[in-house]
């Protein structure tokens, strides 16, 4: 495609992180929702150029602004080479992007299996190489002869960093093979409130069927489930999770796979009739996960400043205030804490702890926090994630 002086390149809602190449400080750009697979550096001191694509600036605009970030005169055709990059990674809106969007969809609506979008990346592609790597995982955590919860909280972050806490919840988990499991996982890129998907899940270790007579029950009393399903495609937080079911209760056991978005307050009343619904169709085969992380503190989450020990330290006592609404199962007082500290601490898992939460209100339930931790995450950032479980009296 040609451009024009005259043209306003819009960059779309995509992942650009602080990265280090060759000695160079670069950003690395890349699609979240997995439309495109490749990536793309960029000089870290053109951060605003990349800033004011925002359709409002024309490349006229972007070359003036270049030539102050870079100090030196940028010809227009080094900004429209950049501006060519992106659009062949499709990274700008526009027809071509919407024409792969469109292609993309259709086939993954179409197929009654959501494919692994992360084996090969976070985790082995190999059966066996996978299963080895899942042991190795889980002997981070001593070992236990029974662990039988009705709900499990696990984290989401990649599984080397998470592993101790991967290992606390799952190491001896006893589930029955064919138990039904709802997992309720966050939704990063979700743009509507939850997503229920009534698809299959296919990993190294096998196929999961989802729970599709369940889910048509769970409609007929909450409505409307599906949502932003196209979300589901590249998501990991509920990923994550079956790889050690799987390796844990073989391929048995059935799927209810939900994503939850941070709730709005307006949104509030729809997760509370979804929560009734579950609630009301759960049996004594019906087990939960959350499938989510704590805090998200620093320059890679919008702060203005690094993120140290001290926001370390911050973090893990604000997770354990947390945990304790948790295990009371006290969604009203989780809901306003949250509500009010949401924009501080970046908590990823609002939205599944509290539909947990909601789903889980009014039963005899005995938790225990088996792990907190906090991490770093690249560049003066960090994220915090715990593993807990509630158990029955």
């Amino acid at each position: 495609m040609n451009y024009r002086p005259e043209d306003r390149p819009r960059l779309r809602p995509i992942d650009v992180f602080p990265f280090e190449w060759e000695g160079q400080e670069v950003f690395l750009l890349r699609d979240p929702l997995g439309y495109s697979e490749g990536t793309v550096l960029v000089p870290r001191v053109l951060g605003p150029l990349l800033a004011a694509m925002d359709g409002e600036h024309t490349l006229r605009d972007l070359q003036s602004l270049a030539t102050r970030l870079l100090g030196r005169l940028v010809m227009l055709e080094e900004v429209e080479g950049l501006i060519k990059t992106l659009d062949q990674h499709y990274l700008l809106e526009g027809p071509r992007f919407e024409e792969l969007k469109a292609r993309v969809q259709a086939d993954f609506l179409a197929s009654p299996v959501r494919p692994p979008s992360h084996a090969g990346k976070s985790y082995p592609k190999e059966p066996e190489k996978l299963r080895s790597f899942l042991e190795e995982v889980l002997a981070y955590w001593p070992k236990r002869e029974a662990h039988h919860p009705r709900a499990l909280i696990a984290p989401h972050i990649d599984l080397t960093s998470g592993a101790r806490a991967f290992a606390a919840a799952y190491r001896g988990l006893s589930w029955p093979r064919e138990a039904r499991v709802v997992i309720l996982g966050t939704g990063h890129f979700l743009e509507s409130p939850f997503s229920v998907l009534a698809k299959d899940f296919e990993t190294p270790l096998g196929r999961v069927s989802c729970d599709r007579e369940w889910i048509s029950k769970l409609e007929e009393r909450a409505g409307e489930l599906a949502g932003d399903v196209w979300a589901h495609k590249n998501e990991h937080s509920i990923e994550f999770q079956i790889i050690f079911l799987q390796h844990l209760l073989g391929n048995d056991f059935r799927l209810v796979p939900i994503l939850v978005a941070s709730p709005q307050p307006n949104q509030k009343d729809l997760l509370d009739t979804l929560a009734r619904a579950i609630s009301s169709l759960a049996d004594e085969k019906t087990y939960f996960v959350a499938g989510v992380d704590f805090c998200h503190l620093g320059l890679r989450y919008g702060d203005p400043k690094p993120a140290g020990e001290k926001e370390k330290k911050e973090a893990l006592l604000f997770d354990h205030q947390l945990l304790q609404h948790i295990l009371a199962l006290d969604a009203e007082k989780f809901f306003q804490v949250l509500s009010r500290e949401e924009e501080k601490y970046k908590v990823c898992g609002f939205g599944p702890l509290y539909l947990l939460l909601r789903i889980l209100s009014g039963r005899n339930l005995a938790g225990k926090i088996l792990h907190q931790e906090v991490v770093d995450f690249g560049p003066g950032s960090i994220v915090s994630f715990a593993a807990a479980a509630l158990y029955e009296s």
